[in-house]
């Protein structure tokens, strides 16, 4: 891969995903859809801007600064022009409030191993290490590797949070050998419901569950999201509990169902809040 991935969030001294103190970097791109998804600015590959509304104090100061003539003034409008807007930025910097977000950036497999190493110490004192997340990490596995030889170099423990869609070759083949951990999302056991709620069928997902079980060289935590209405059903999570059995996870967590992707679309401009919440 030549272009450089695009990251939206670094998370430093966090306590989730994984043990220990850990450095949370999650990664734009998701093969997967979910309609559900609290993270809807990880699902594309490009740059984007967030306007959050709830923070505006319609100062005018993102427009003063914007040479694109793509902020809007009027309050009943959405602030972003997003036909002339470049992505640059510049409103984000001159926004007081955080109302103006940018989500992807791009860093050098050095620059981000340096950023992730300013912790180490404290991986090193709470058995913690770095946690790679998304949209999807292992999109971009080339990358991954370069990043995670440097930090192994330093004994830092790497984990990956995946959807579980991903080349299985390829993961063997170069950051397989650096993971510690995998956290493997399972949303839904049928693959009529997967694909009307992910956009995708799992027959590669459970596909590359199984070879990760062939032969086992992770810790390996399998994850449902509970969604209301569509994975907390007693019928799909009893179908998962019937896939996993057979193999030899390390745990099986079901998450607390997340709402916060309404106004994060909106902020994306890709729906409002008022219609979400409708």
């Amino acid at each position: 891969m030549n272009d450089l991935p695009l990251i939206f969030d670094i998370q430093r001294t966090s306590f989730e995903d994984g043990t220990g103190i850990r450095t949370i970097v999650f990664f734009k791109g998701c093969p997967l859809r979910c309609s559900w998804c609290h993270n809807p600015e990880s699902q594309s590959l490009k740059r984007e801007i967030l306007w959050h509304a709830g923070r505006c104090r319609n100062c005018n100061a993102c427009a003063a600064a914007c040479r694109h003539n793509a902020i809007r003034s009027n309050p009943e409008e959405e602030k972003i022009d997003r036909v002339n807007c470049i992505m640059c930025g510049e409103c984000s910097h001159a926004c007081d409030y955080n109302a103006m977000q940018v989500a992807g950036i791009e860093y050098s497999a050095e620059a981000l191993a340096e950023i992730i190493l300013r912790d180490k110490t404290y991986y090193k004192i709470s058995g913690g290490g770095v946690t790679f997340s998304g949209g999807e990490p292992l999109i971009f596995m080339e990358y991954l590797t370069m990043v995670s030889r440097k930090l192994k170099g330093e004994n830092v423990d790497i984990a990956v949070q995946t959807c579980g869609h991903f080349n299985f070759d390829q993961f063997e083949a170069t950051i397989s050998p650096f993971i510690s951990t995998i956290y493997f999302d399972l949303k839904l056991a049928g693959e009529k419901l997967h694909t009307r709620f992910t956009g995708s069928s799992n027959e590669l997902i459970l596909q590359n569950l199984a070879r990760l079980f062939s032969p086992k060289k992770h810790r390996i935590i399998i994850r449902t999201p509970l969604i209301p209405g569509i994975t907390n059903t007693p019928d799909n999570l009893l179908r998962i509990r019937q896939i996993i059995e057979p193999f030899d996870f390390d745990g099986y967590e079901e998450l607390i169902f997340n709402d916060s992707y309404g106004h994060k679309l909106a902020a994306l401009g890709r729906a409002t809040a008022r219609n979400h919440e409708s």
